[in-house]
């Protein structure tokens, strides 16, 4: 299915911003956006992007418990509805990675809870629920997960805390990264494997922060081009950063350097 494409309008230069004082960190390269695409999806509930295994698609999660497939131009070319478990009323998918083995990893908000996708796209297995403090069924739950090395997981919770939970796939032991005392509304999370870096997006202010692994927090940049980004990926091989916008239902793409 041929979607259509449109390219943001405005004079507004992308890049750095100055939530970290106008300058960048000594030492840090700066980065320079170009200007962003958009592909109309017709879709609600967009709530995370990835690269898929083999890296030449994308796979983004829904809130109602899909997992969309499209190739790099916008057209999607699959639609996989996960099993509802427990028969529970929803199953709210919020976060979608993909980890350096090719596993994809997927969080559900409400009920706290991290998945595998399995290899057909058919369905996910549970791996754990997450820590006792985070377990409530209200919709601030877990927002985004990012893959990192050895397998280890980073999940960001909305709220209730503003938290960045670790969750070893090898050992099964849940730990806290740190916390986001400067987030007003956290929704996506993801593991740079260029320089062992997490960037943070920000659905409120439209901000793209990088921070180092312990929350230092390196750069901000301005994203304002997105209306409500939920969902964010690098894709290094191509210069090119991948958004999902929850209000405009668009796939956003915009080059880097």
């Amino acid at each position: 299915m041929a979607l259509s494409l449109s390219a943001c309008l405005g004079d507004k230069p992308y890049g750095d911003g100055d939530d970290t004082g106008g300058n960048t960190p000594s030492g840090e390269t700066a980065y320079t956006l170009g200007t962003p695409v958009s592909y109309s999806t017709n879709l609600d509930g967009l709530s995370a992007i990835c690269l898929n295994e083999a890296g030449n698609g994308l796979l983004i999660a829904r809130d109602n418990g899909d997992v969309l497939e499209y190739d790099l131009d916008g057209s999607r070319v699959a639609t996989n509805t996960m099993p509802n478990p427990d028969g529970r009323s929803k199953v709210d998918l919020e976060g979608i990675t993909k980890a350096a083995d090719g596993s994809i990893y997927l969080c559900e908000e409400r009920f706290r809870e991290v998945w595998k996708l399995n290899a057909d796209h058919k369905g996910m297995t549970l791996l754990s629920k997450g820590p006792t403090e985070a377990q409530n069924e209200d919709n601030q739950g877990f927002e985004g997960i990012a893959a990192g090395p050895d397998g280890l997981l980073y999940v960001a919770n909305q709220s209730k805390p503003f938290r960045v939970y670790t969750y070893s796939t090898k050992t099964k032991a849940w730990g806290t990264a740190f916390d986001v005392t400067w987030a007003q509304s956290l929704s996506d999370i993801y593991f740079d494997v260029d320089d062992g870096t997490l960037w943070i997006t920000d659905a409120k202010t439209q901000k793209l922060t990088q921070l180092k692994t312990d929350g230092t927090v390196i750069r901000n940049i301005d994203i304002s081009f997105v209306k409500k980004p939920e969902g964010f990926c690098k894709d290094a091989a191509r210069k090119l950063f991948w958004f999902v916008c929850d209000k405009e239902n668009k796939i956003y793409k915009v080059s880097y350097k």
